[in-house]
């Protein structure tokens, strides 16, 4: 009779414990669920969103950038070339430029070279900010 009470209470042991290992944090008993299978991930697509072409080559520099205040006018060519207008002087220097990650280049005919940043859709340099004109 000892030996089944001992049989019997270990089988109960064993099966609580393999219930209460099916419980979830609450403590309600999980119900076995069929296997789920699946073939292919889900394809997750991101909206495009478009913004103002920021300046990055030297093709996106081309056209006249201006900064009324400080009497300034820079025209870049598609040749690589520039022109620049500065206090009602017409073509006042001119030179070459160049753009290499977001800095921008004005290498004029007299020597000297300026250089500035792109800042969104401007162009800043020590004289001002330069915007499409």
């Amino acid at each position: 009779m000892k030996m089944r009470m001992a049989i019997a209470t270990f089988a109960l042991v064993v099966g609580a414990f393999t219930l209460s290992a099916c419980a979830d944090k609450s403590g309600t008993v999980a119900k076995p669920t069929a296997a789920v299978t699946t073939t292919a991930e889900p394809t997750v697509t991101t909206p495009t969103i478009t913004t103002p072409s920021v300046p990055a080559t030297a093709e996106d520099l081309v056209g006249d950038w201006q900064n009324v205040k400080a009497q300034w006018t820079v025209h870049f060519k598609n040749d690589g070339t520039f022109v620049e207008d500065f206090e009602g002087h017409t073509d006042f220097r001119v030179g070459k430029y160049a753009i290499n990650e977001g800095v921008i280049t004005l290498t004029g005919d007299d020597g000297n070279a300026d250089k500035g940043a792109v800042e969104g859709q401007s162009l800043a340099f020590n004289l001002g900010t330069l915007t499409r004109k």
